[in-house]
């Protein structure tokens, strides 16, 4: 998926080269979180009431990056919904041994390996940043399995795919449906399965659009879905969807050309 580098992006990459490790000694939490919850129930306290709604959510959008990342490193590169979520087991019970699968927008590798492994499937994964093609060939190796660099609208390997996987990645571009329908007559997959945040997740989004705040999980996101607007894209690309399945927030789903 391609990241589009905004003033905001760059200023908040430039931010994580500063070593963090020695403000952990001289802000112990013992001291700072009381001051933090001080500072949380002042924003709350605000006479104006939108406002107030609309910094504690901002806040807490903030925690929950953090968390993000340090759920990454938690589990050594990998973030824990790999683990905790099991979402790879869906994708791996419908993948047969022997079939080839082509990744698109495989970032670290972590699925594509797992249906290696597992499914006993050839894989070709794509993606286009350098540091998730990096660690994905540092940590996995099996001569089945293949990494490459390229945009996922121009680099699709030659040849047939049995099995076509998007996970998190169809939300992240625009075009989707002429996208599907070029990938689809490239690939020729007689499957393609699926991963996509679902909209409606948890009650504090309808509260952000109705506060003034992006609604959306990550501000790189096109769309989010719902069963029926999920559905609908994929007829529009000429696809139909054949099992839908909606946990932790997210649409799992196959689907087949028409």
């Amino acid at each position: 998926m391609t990241r589009r580098w905004t003033p905001r992006r760059v200023a908040a990459a430039a931010a994580r080269k500063v070593p963090r490790r020695p403000f952990r000694y001289l802000m112990p939490a013992a001291l700072w979180r009381p001051l933090f919850r001080l500072w949380l129930s002042s924003l709350a306290a605000d006479s104006d009431k939108t406002r107030a709604v609309r910094e504690l959510l901002t806040s807490y959008d903030d925690v929950y990056r953090q968390l993000d990342q340090a759920a990454i490193a938690y589990d050594g590169g990998v973030h824990v919904k790999h683990r905790l979520t099991g979402y790879h087991d869906f994708f791996v019970e419908r993948v047969r041994p022997g079939e080839r699968v082509l990744d698109l927008g495989s970032g670290k590798g972590e699925l594509a390996h797992d249906l290696v492994v597992r499914a006993d499937a050839t894989v070709v994964g794509v993606d286009n940043d350098p540091s998730h093609l990096e660690f994905a060939r540092s940590h996995f190796r099996d001569e089945r399995l293949e990494f490459r660099e390229g945009d996922l609208q121009k680099a699709v390997p030659p040849g047939h795919f049995d099995v076509l996987v998007m996970s998190n990645v169809l939300e992240h571009l625009g075009g989707r449906p002429e996208l599907l329908r070029a990938v689809v007559v490239s690939a020729t997959p007689d499957r393609l399965l699926f991963r996509v945040p679902v909209y409606a997740r948890d009650w504090t989004v309808p509260l952000k659009a109705e506060v003034g705040l992006p609604s959306y999980w990550d501000p790189d996101h096109e769309v989010e879905y719902d069963s029926e607007t999920f559905r609908a894209e994929l007829a529009e690309a000429g696809l139909e969807v054949t099992e839908i399945l909606l946990r932790w927030g997210e649409i799992w789903a196959v689907a087949k050309p028409q």
